[in-house]
């Protein structure tokens, strides 16, 4: 079993890889891959990877930790969430992490769902972690 989670450099993507290792990390066939959507493999990036692997050797299941260059502008959802469903058609993913935040109704209503989209363009579960 493949399991992407896309990380960034805050508490929320903490928790899900956490969570991940705490859900699926007594599994040898679990692959997980965390990856860091970025423009520019800044140091913060990669220091987060490594821990995040650092992270799996308690654990059975294999971790790859990665900072993944794209193209335009890291903090555009649209550009993010093109790189995920690139990451999951691409790599034989088999459910996505992604942590969660709670939000407004007006921020709600505003942008498009990550979730939402994984759902209905790939049909692969998808995990939210508060």
């Amino acid at each position: 079993m493949n399991i992407l989670v896309p990380f960034d450099i805050q508490p929320v993507s903490e928790r899900a890889v956490r969570a991940t290792l705490e859900l699926f990390g007594d599994r040898e066939d679990v692959h997980v891959v965390a990856t860091h959507i970025s423009d520019a493999k800044a140091d913060p990036a990669r220091i987060a990877a490594s821990e995040i692997e650092s992270l799996g050797d308690n654990y059975e299941a294999s971790v790859e930790a990665e900072v993944r260059l794209i193209e335009g502008d890291p903090d555009s959802r649209a550009v993010i969430r093109k790189a995920i469903t690139d990451i999951v058609a691409s790599e034989d993913i088999d459910l996505v992490i992604l942590g969660y935040e709670s939000k407004s109704l007006f921020d709600r209503v505003l942008e498009s769902d990550t979730t939402e989209r994984l759902l209905q363009k790939h049909e692969i579960p998808v995990l939210l972690v508060p």
